[in-house]
């Protein structure tokens, strides 16, 4: 009998103790020959929560720099307060330099310093990430997020989520990194966008960059600013047929005389959710998007709204819907309906999603036809 397990087996079952923190520390201390194991999942994912965490970590990595390969996913948070910059963010590049197997990188809740002091290699070690997200971030200047986009080079993955800047000034036309990116394409798979500002982060570093030409796969886009709808027409454009699954969020007041979304270039459409409608009231680019639909091989089509009275479900252009869908191109897409009624004593659920059933009777009548009201 084997004086001890084979090293396969006991890593194996330290790998079933992925989420237990307690256990896989008890592990990390039990012999060397557990330790890299335990260490796999404990700093897989690693969150630093202000500078004093921070400093323990950099202090680890200095008695330990072996920690530093098992890290493949870094989230930096400040959880005080965003008012006021956190002059310790600006060590994230050069941690990110350290960390050679790091793939994913978040900044959350907090407010970004300049990139002035931070030296070009400690940017250049971006290049490795392939996922990014920004979530409630606040920079300085426009700038300085345009440094860190151009350097993360090889993203396939972005997210962008309610981030603003005070100052709107760019990069200099001559600035080497934008120059060098525009050579070499952008991986990009997955996007999403969720900022009062994404127009200016589109039309200054992802639609230069790309040059026309996206292999998006994956789009969600909640739409905050009605006067650029041409910006987020462009995206669509550049995305062309690679796009396969897209959520779409627009504004619900949109005058007729702007420029409404197309889908008119993304054949390649797989799922489509359009959100954000309110009954009664404007949906004209609903409209629009449906009457572009080119997509022979669309599965499933999702729509949410919001109705605010029963009485006005028929003011929805359930007509053109259903009318779409006729097409020979979508008989096997799915429909599915989804309705928030607002509270009122006159809304019946029942008699809404009756009265919608009613008014799509070709979805109706090839069974794909799905409707939820609440």
């Amino acid at each position: 009998m084997p004086s001890k397990l084979p090293q396969e087996l006991v890593d194996q079952a330290i790998d079933h103790l992925w989420n237990d923190r307690e256990s896989l520390l008890a592990c990390s201390l039990t012999c060397h020959s557990w330790l890299p194991s335990a260490r796999t999942h404990l700093f897989r994912d690693l969150r630093l929560t202000g500078a004093t965490h921070c400093d323990r970590f950099e202090a680890l990595l200095g008695t330990a720099p072996d920690v530093a390969r098992f890290v493949r996913k870094l989230a930096i948070n400040e959880p005080r307060s965003t008012a006021y910059a956190q002059h310790w963010i600006a060590r994230v590049p050069s941690l990110v330099a350290r960390l050679p197997s790091l793939a994913t990188l978040e900044f959350v809740g907090l407010h970004y310093v300049s990139l002035r002091d931070t030296p070009p290699a400690a940017l250049v070690a971006l290049e490795r990430l392939t996922a990014l997200v920004f979530a409630d971030v606040y920079f300085d200047t426009f700038a300085d997020l345009h440094a860190l986009l151009s350097a993360a080079r090889g993203l396939r993955d972005l997210c962008f989520y309610r981030v603003s800047w005070l100052n709107p000034s760019c990069v200099p036309a001559d600035d080497s990194n934008s120059s060098a990116a525009l050579v070499q394409p952008l991986p990009l798979r997955r996007l999403v966008l969720d900022s009062w500002a994404s127009s200016v982060m589109l039309q200054e570093w992802l639609l230069p960059r790309c040059a026309g030409h996206l292999d998006v796969r994956t789009l969600m886009v909640r739409w905050r600013e009605r006067d650029c709808v041409d910006v987020l027409n462009a995206l669509l454009r550049a995305c062309g047929p690679a796009l396969e699954d897209l959520y779409v969020e627009l504004p619900t007041s949109m005058e007729e005389s702007q420029e409404l979304p197309s889908l008119a270039h993304n054949t390649g459409l797989r799922t489509l959710e359009i959100d954000g409608l309110v009954v009664p009231g404007c949906a004209a680019w609903t409209s629009a998007i449906l009457g572009d639909l080119r997509a022979p091989g669309l599965e499933k089509l999702s729509v949410s709204m919001l109705v605010l009275n029963g009485s006005s479900i028929s003011s929805f252009d359930w007509d053109g819907l259903d009318g779409v869908l006729s097409q020979p191109s979508f008989v096997d897409t799915t429909l599915n309906i989804n309705i928030n009624l607002a509270l009122h004593s006159s809304n019946d659920p029942r008699a809404v999603r009756d009265a919608v059933t009613d008014h799509l009777p070709g979805a109706q009548q090839r069974e794909k036809l799905c409707v939820r009201c609440a």
